[in-house]
């Protein structure tokens, strides 16, 4: 009895010795870390929000400082770009056969869907935010072409739309903020970046926690999956980052 004691006593101290994380999360250990791979300095300012499209074979992302759209290369080389009328740019993603483009509007709560040439064909409101300065920030489209679209914060949450009508959504409580997402045809999997927590999240297409790697930069405001790479755009810095996707 003694050394049952002893052992509860034991288990006891060391589980009051973990803290929980920022995120709600308890445990001593830390988040793998993403590979880093190359990182290049661009010339947009304020990315926030990236893209790829397989037509093209290029990335895409949006400023947030000017309403433009600017096509990249891989190592964040501006190839075009496209004015468009929409104020704060937070999101881009394309439909399933890359001929027309979704944005996000942070500022008034828009998600709006463009042709190729910038002629805007609809949009429409998502306002689900309970702090404005903290709304809908990133936007991708899934494998049945169904628009999944991010609250920044408070709350921090996931919804799915099919013909701009909203039928799921899911809060997420597990990272601090999001802040840009990406879907991965080659694993039917979600890829999420936050900015505050410094976190690379994977989903389920189910929108569950599969896993998390940790980053070392804040900022990271927009994420593409290209093959077995993760490129991840800074929002602060301008820079276009490459990790090794696990």
């Amino acid at each position: 009895m003694r050394f049952f004691v002893t052992g509860f006593l034991i288990c006891a101290l060391m589980l009051g010795c973990q803290k929980p994380s920022s995120n709600g999360k308890a445990g001593l250990t830390k988040s793998p870390s993403l590979k880093l791979l190359s990182e290049f300095k661009t010339e947009i300012p304020e990315p926030s929000g990236l893209a790829y499209n397989s037509k093209t074979n290029t990335l895409f992302t949006v400023s947030d400082g000017n309403s433009t759209v600017y096509e990249i290369d891989f190592t964040g080389k501006i190839l075009s770009s496209l004015k468009i009328d929409n104020v704060d740019l937070e999101g881009i993603a394309f439909s399933a056969n890359c001929d027309t483009m979704y944005v996000v509007d942070e500022a008034y709560h828009y998600v709006s869907q463009y042709l190729k040439d910038g002629k805007k064909l609809y949009t429409f409101s998502v306002n689900v935010a309970t702090n404005q300065q903290h709304s809908i920030e990133g936007i991708t489209v899934d494998d049945k072409n169904h628009l999944i679209v991010l609250n920044e914060k408070k709350p921090c949450l996931i919804m799915e739309f099919v013909n701009q009508k909203r039928v799921s959504s899911r809060v997420l409580n597990y990272t601090e903020d999001c802040s840009g997402i990406c879907y991965d045809k080659a694993l039917s999997c979600f890829w999420l970046i936050s900015d505050e927590s410094q976190e690379v999240i994977k989903l389920s297409n189910k929108f569950e926690m599969l896993a998390e790697y940790s980053i070392s930069f804040k900022k990271g405001e927009g994420i593409a999956v290209v093959g077995d790479k993760i490129f991840i755009v800074n929002d602060d810095n301008g820079k276009l980052y490459v990790f090794q996707k696990p």
